[in-house]
Formats: structure tokens, C-alpha cells, sequence
């Protein structure tokens, strides 16, 4: 175990490698300062260009870029109350407030510093756990991960969706675009209607860049302007005891706070379907209610910033369990790279950690130095992140629709794939608008060959005697509480409205 840490320690200080990672927190240091973009956009971006790529350097690439879009997704926040990725939303209320009072500076080395050393406490964490990721996998067999797939779909379909009727439709959706083409236990072709480029279903890439870059444009443009002002506050003025280092001092002053944040990011992100946005604001929530002075909150001091951007990136290295030991995504960024595992040929799960052990360290180890290299690249370039969050969509969005384009056609050699991007574009714009869940579609699609292979073995090898395998019912009692739970919520609640009209 100790010889595979080294060796995937190893392994990132090659020339592709360095190179992987600077050209990715590079790119993640600039999207991240465009609202609406974010981490998950920018890796299905990427997922072009790592076909042919060495394993090391394609995760080195693509993790680097996930990591790098937080820190610069704070500084729109704090300097423009803008948050450049939806994790970044906590940090306006505090963040944005200093910087009206001409501590822009400051709320920028309280965010950099707190960024960076929570993700290294969500590797260390991290790293402990890898271990033991071989004991987890043995407590599986293929009913429970039947049973996993379906929990992470039902999970996952809470996040950004108006309810869970529309949650379960979205994550079904997805499962249903995944059993386009042959049957892979019979060989059948399903849903092609005689379409040669239906044979094969759906290339990962076509439905990630569709339903996420596509959609997210298409939206960016009905704006029709750029995402945010110029000029409403001096956003670097100078003001004494105001500046980085002294953000910095004030994340040291709240150390205990740090961790805890730090430690709660990595446990809730191990949790399917928690979300980025959710461990910010229940980070943020914990910090308040454990403060001295919990009525500051909101008016612009250092403990509102440190809390969520501590669990940011945190969050990232929780969402790795789950991913890499039983390939279940943790989240939508971990969803993207697990469509970039399909596209390198690794399978995560028993044969990841037998065969690629090295590669999951060597993930661990990039989002350390991700964060690293984004904070201090994004602290030498602050002023310039924010105007690019002022790039006006006529230019923005041509050009990511270009570059979207290119890749699916590069990614499978297939005009039929560029057509599916638009279709799914366009899918992805209207989930949007009448608040389906997107990352239930994307999770459900990935998930939809996991949930197939495995309801064929379990067939096979059990029956009707899975229900007779504790590990299972316990999952399968979660589903039917999260499912049930909200109407029987508002069951509880009826009796009481009715109560009140009649006694009116």
C-alpha cells in the first residue's frame, strides 16, 4: 500500500504530468470566475482531449481544472456578489460585505488560505480512508450495488430539482438514454429506430457536454448580457489592515473552525448526492451556530467565509470514496470524471483498486496541489478574474458552442454524436427551466450499464433471496424513506391545515 502511495506520488512529477496540472488549474482559475460554468462544464470540456492520453496525466488534467474553479469562484463572489460556481454562493453573504467596506483584499486571503489547507485536510482524511476502501468493496455483492445505483439516482435527483416526483423522472430519464443501442447481455438493438449512429447509444461525452456546456449556454445567451456589473464597488481599494496577509492571519486565529469545516466538507461529500452547494451552507450554518456572536454573520466577518470555503474543495475529496471503491459518483463533477474512467478503460470498483491503486493516490495528491496552484495563481491575478465574469455572452457563448461541438465530433468521428449535443442541449435547457434535475440525468445515464449488468447477475445468482441479505433491505428501507419522506411530510401537515379552517 505504501509502495502504490509513493509510486502515484511519483508519478505526478513527470514532464505530462507538471504540465496536466498547471494547464488545468490554469484553465479552472479562469471558468470559474464565469458564473454559471463551473467545475462539472469545464471537465466535460476536457473530456475530448484525454482520448489517447496516459492515465496519470488525463486524471492530472482533469482534476486539476475541477479544483482549480473554487478559489476563483470566490473572488466573484466576494468582489462582484457573484458567485463564478454555485459552491461559491455562502461566501457573497460575508465576503461581498467586506469588500464594501474596502477589505476586498483581506476576504480574498481569508478565502485562498482557507480553500487550500481545507482541501489538504479533506486528502489527509483521504488518504487515511483509502486503505480500507478494499474492506468496504468485500461487504458488496451485485445486489447491493443494484440496490447503490438506484439509492444515488434517487440521492442525487433532489439536487436542483423543483420536487422528488421530478427528482425520480430526471434520474429515469437518464436511465432510459442509457439503454439506447445493443443489449450487452443479448446483443439486441433498443430505442436506434434503424439508426446506424444509434447503434453504439449515446457517446458519454455527446450527453455530458449537451445536458450541462449546451444547456448552460443556451441559458447564458437568453440573458442576452453579461453576467454581471462593472463599477459598483472598488473592488481592490486599499484600507490599513486590509490586505492578504491579513486575511490570512484571521484563518490562523480560527484554526478549530478551519478543520471542523474542513472535516465536515469530507464526510458529508462522501455521502451521494449531499452536493457542493448543500456542505457550504451547512458548514456555514455550523459555523454560525457554534459562534459567539452568531448575529454577525452576514455583515462581513472572517468566520462567514472560512466555514464554507473550507469544505469546498474538502467536499471534492469525500466525493472520491464512493467513486472510486463502489462507482457511484459522489456528486455531479465526480459523475463527469467518471465518464472520463469510461473513456481511459478504468472500471472503479475491486479492479481500480487492484490495478490502477497507484492512479487513485495520484488523484488524492492532485487536488492538494490543485488547490495550491489555483489560490496563489488566482491571488497574482485577481483583477483580471473579474472582468472575465464581464465577458459579454455574444462572445462567450459562439465560442463554447465551436469548441463543444469539435469535441463530440473529435470523440467519437460521428456527425450523429454533434446532433446529439444540440438534442441534448436543448433537453438540458428545458430540465432547467421547469426545475427537473440535470445531475440526476447525467448520474442515471452513467449508472444505467452498473444498474443493468448487475439486476442480470443478481437474477442469476440470487432472486428473490436478495431481499434476504441485510446489507441490501437496509439500502432499500433508505430509498423508501427518502421517497416517502416528503409525502409523508405534507400527510402530517394536512391534518393540522384542515384542523385550523374548521376551528376558523
Amino acid at each position: 500500500m505504501l509502495h502504490q502511495m509513493i509510486l502515484g506520488f511519483d508519478s505526478l512529477f513527470t514532464l505530462d504530468g507538471m504540465l496536466m496540472i498547471l494547464f488545468g488549474s490554469l484553465l479552472g482559475t479562469f471558468v470559474g470566475a464565469i458564473p454559471g460554468l463551473g467545475g462539472a462544464v469545464l471537465m466535460t470540456m476536457l473530456l475530448p482531449f484525454i482520448y489517447g492520453m496516459p492515465v496519470i496525466p488525463a486524471l492530472c488534467l482533469l482534476l486539476a481544472a475541477h479544483s482549480g474553479i473554487y478559489f476563483s469562484g470566490s473572488v466573484t463572489a466576494i468582489l462582484l456578489n457573484t458567485p463564478g460556481a454555485p459552491e461559491s454562493a455562502a461566501t457573497t453573504f460575508d465576503g461581498y460585505a467586506m469588500t464594501r467596506r474596502g477589505q476586498a483584499k483581506r476576504a480574498l486571503g481569508i478565502s485562498a488560505l482557507s480553500t487550500t489547507v481545507g482541501g489538504w485536510i479533506g486528502v489527509g482524511l483521504l488518504l487515511i480512508v483509502i486503505p480500507f476502501m478494499f474492506q468496504l468493496i468485500k461487504l458488496f455483492q451485485p445486489s447491493e450495488y443494484l440496490v447503490l445505483a438506484i439509492l444515488a439516482i434517487v440521492l442525487i435527483g433532489q439536487m436542483r430539482s423543483g420536487s422528488m416526483t421530478k427528482g425520480l423522472l430526471s434520474g429515469l430519464f437518464g436511465l432510459m438514454m442509457s439503454f439506447v443501442g445493443y443489449d450487452p447481455i443479448t446483443g439486441v438493438q433498443r430505442f436506434t429506430f434503424h439508426q446506424l449512429a444509434l447503434y453504439n447509444g449515446f457517446n458519454i461525452t455527446a450527453v455530458a457536454l449537451g445536458i450541462f456546456a449546451f444547456a448552460e449556454m443556451f441559458h447564458l445567451y437568453s440573458l442576452k448580457r453579461a453576467r454581471t456589473e462593472e463599477g459598483r464597488v472598488n473592488l481592490l481599494g486599499k484600507t490599513p489592515g486590509s490586505g492578504v496577509l491579513d486575511g490570512m492571519k484571521d484563518v490562523l486565529a480560527h484554526p478549530w473552525l478551519m478543520i471542523r469545516s474542513a472535516i465536515l466538507g469530507t464526510l458529508l461529500g462522501v455521502v451521494p448526492g449531499i452536493g457542493g452547494v448543500a456542505a457550504n451552507f451547512i458548514s456555514y450554518g455550523q459555523a454560525m451556530k457554534t459562534s459567539k456572536h452568531p448575529e454577525k454573520f452576514g455583515t462581513g466577518i472572517p468566520e462567514g467565509i472560512i466555514a464554507p470555503e473550507s469544505s469546498s474543495i474538502s467536499k471534492e475529496a469525500g466525493n472520491l470514496v464512493p467513486t472510486v471503491a463502489l462507482g457511484v459518483p459522489g456528486g455531479v463533477g465526480m459523475a463527469v470524471l467518471m465518464s472520463g474512467f469510461t473513456i481511459l478503460g478504468i472500471v472503479p470498483g475491486p479492479s481500480m483498486l487492484k490495478t490502477n491503486l497507484d492512479a487513485v493516490f495520484a488523484m488524492a495528491f492532485v487536488i492538494a496541489i490543485g488547490s495550491l496552484l489555483s489560490s496563489a495563481m488566482g491571488l497574482t491575478i485577481v483583477p483580471h478574474l473579474a472582468r472575465v465574469s464581464q465577458v459579454p455572452t455574444a462572445i462567450l457563448v459562439p465560442f463554447i458552442f465551436a469548441l463543444a461541438a469539435l469535441g463530440s465530433f473529435a470523440a467519437d468521428q460521428s456527425m450523429g454524436q454533434v446532433i446529439a449535443v444540440f438534442g441534448f442541449g436543448i433537453v438540458g435547457l428545458l430540465m432547467k427551466r421547469f426545475h427537473y434535475s440535470v445531475p440526476a440525468a447525467m448520474i442515471g445515464f452513467i449508472l444505467g450499464s452498473v444498474a443493468e449488468q448487475n439486476l442480470y447477475l443478481t437474477q442469476q445468482l440470487f432472486g428473490l433471496s436478495m431481499f434476504k441479505r441485510p446489507l441490501t433491505d437496509f439500502m432499500i428501507l433508505i430509498i423508501l424513506f427518502v421517497v416517502l419522506n416528503p409525502y409523508l411530510k405534507r400527510f402530517r401537515r394536512n391534518p393540522v391545515e384542515s384542523k385550523g379552517e374548521m376551528s376558523a
